[in-house]
């Protein structure tokens, strides 16, 4: 995946990089290896997480909201977040789009929980633990263009994720 990223959005070592959400830094870790110089940061909720993050990323781990984010405006070429803006609520999700237009600088990618069917929604549902706010995939670009978000994004459905309900 860092690979495909640094190709896709121009990265190399004097890059700097945020992954929102970044668990216990794995996708930091892939940054790394393909590019050491590069300035490289994460934020995360869980203590956990934190505590048990790859050794080569711990320390560029720290805790912090999604939606208040520590850092000053345009410290970053390239914002990540794959998964944290659904799993707030909407006026939180609202603010996370805000923070990363905020600390990016226009270049991102996001996923966003979405369905098109009440049987994808209610398939979606069922698998997510923590998708807080699903919207149509209409009603997401509604938000989008509401917050000014200039980046990327990619839609996680039932569909996308091979949801099926088994008999």
């Amino acid at each position: 995946i860092a690979r495909s990223m640094l190709q896709e959005y121009a990265l190399d070592d004097r890059s700097a990089v945020l992954q929102i959400g970044c668990d216990k830094g794995f996708l930091l870790h892939e940054f790394l290896q393909l590019c050491p110089a590069m300035t490289i940061r994460g934020t995360e909720i869980s203590n956990y997480a934190i505590k048990c993050a790859i050794s080569s990323t711990k320390h560029l781990i720290q805790k912090s909201s999604f939606s208040e984010l520590p850092f000053a405006n345009g410290a970053f070429d390239f914002v990540i977040a794959i998964g944290p803006v659904y799993s707030l609520n909407l006026p939180d999700a609202i603010k996370c789009l805000k923070e990363i237009q905020r600390v990016g600088s226009g270049r991102s990618f996001i996923t966003l929980g979405a369905y098109e069917t009440e049987e994808e929604l209610r398939l979606f549902r069922y698998w997510t633990l923590l998708g807080c706010t699903v919207l149509t995939k209409l009603d997401w670009i509604e938000v989008l263009k509401h917050v000014g978000y200039t980046g990327d994004y990619k839609f996680n459905t039932a569909q996308s994720l091979n949801l099926i309900e088994k008999e």
